[in-house]
């Protein structure tokens, strides 16, 4: 390919991300033209643990508005999420209890639930540890708007290892996607950590009393389209392989970029089906798709991944080993810098094998 062929390919890509992007934050603002958040002149906000000065709005969410807040106890900042306390479904409530839950495994994956509280009768409030940008706007940022290998495999280790301690404590996330992953801030010596966000669509699986729910017949589409699993799709329910297969396609993406279903329309999902169903049928699709490296590795793992039931309790080490053969194969070392800090060696957390994958005295009821 020429270089003017390339220029217009990467230019090409670009303008469909920032139109995705565009159409993204969009909806957003429609979505939250009335959510809850303190009033004009509301700059105090209590709990029963402290209080807290009220700074910047950081963004939105499907729940409310995200706010930076001071701890006036000590001047530490964090992350002030709040929701109306008159909504049906109070995805806050359920968020705090997962992060309990994780928080008690001690997960470097997840942040620390600091605070919580309700504000007369309008809104809760949920006080969290900061964190950075989410893997999707570290992506669009950098120069040609992709991550490398290397930085690719480095993730992937780190998102398979959140997703693994989400399942430990009895959760499925439902939502495996690049902007439901951050990293963490230089000031607090986690910029090489990544952390996994929003649980709106998360779902408990398994209690202290009860191994594995019983499957419901047929169930909603719960995802985002890219990178839905095929149970997801054929509105079957889903378990601990369906977020490990969404994590493949969401790592798929980052090591090759172009993956067959990228110009599917995100409400075409019959469409993205059929392209992922190719995977499986057709070999030479799945090894075109990684002709610049990972084949092998990248086939074992979505082998094994459709070898599981409904009620298998994934292998996470084989497929953390199919991730570290891959980076051994291609020449990269633990230390090799990442994509978002190319000038020092990466100091983030390292998958830790032997794990138990369920941990009961910390399910929920």
């Amino acid at each position: 390919m020429d270089e003017k062929s390339k220029s217009k390919k990467t230019g090409d890509a670009r303008t469909k991300d920032e139109k995705r992007e565009k159409d993204r934050e969009a909806m957003k603002k429609l979505q939250n033209m009335d959510m809850p958040k303190p009033e004009k002149g509301e700059n105090r906000i209590e709990s029963s643990k402290g209080s807290y000065e009220i700074g910047d709005e950081l963004g939105q969410g499907s729940f409310g508005a995200v706010f930076r807040v001071r701890r006036e106890a000590d001047g530490k900042y964090y992350a002030m999420k709040c929701e109306s306390v008159h909504v049906k479904k109070q995805i806050l409530a359920h968020e705090a209890r997962v992060l309990q839950s994780l928080n008690m495994l001690n997960s470097v994956h997840f942040v620390e639930l600091v605070d919580r509280g309700k504000v007369n009768n309008r809104f809760l409030f949920l006080i969290l540890k900061l964190v950075g940008q989410n893997l999707w706007d570290i992506r669009i940022k950098l120069p040609d708007r992709k991550y490398s290998m290397n930085t690719s495999l480095k993730i992937a280790e780190q998102t398979l290892a959140g997703v693994r301690d989400l399942h430990r404590v009895g959760f499925l996330h439902r939502d495996i996607k690049p902007p439901n992953f951050a990293i963490g801030r230089e000031e607090d010596d986690t910029f090489h950590t990544i952390y996994v966000l929003d649980f709106g669509l998360c779902r408990k699986i398994c209690t202290k009393g009860v191994d594995l729910r019983t499957p419901r017949v047929t169930c909603a589409f719960r995802g985002t389209t890219r990178y839905a699993a095929l149970a997801a799709h054929e509105m079957m329910e889903q378990s601990r392989k369906d977020d490990i297969e969404s994590w493949w396609y969401m790592v798929s993406e980052m090591l090759v970029f172009d993956i067959p279903w990228k110009q599917c329309k995100g409400t075409d999902r019959e469409a993205v089906l059929i392209a992922k169903r190719k995977l499986r049928e057709d070999e030479n699709a799945l090894k075109n798709m990684f002709k610049y490296g990972c084949y092998e590795q990248m086939a074992a793992i979505l082998q094994y991944v459709d070898s599981l039931a409904y009620n298998s309790i994934p292998d996470y080490d084989y497929v953390y080993n199919q991730i570290s053969v891959a980076s051994k194969i291609n020449g990269f070392t633990d230390k090799q810098p990442v994509d978002w800090d190319k000038t020092r060696d990466f100091h983030g957390p390292k998958y830790k094998t032997g794990e138990p994958y369920i941990v009961k005295e910390l399910l929920p009821l």
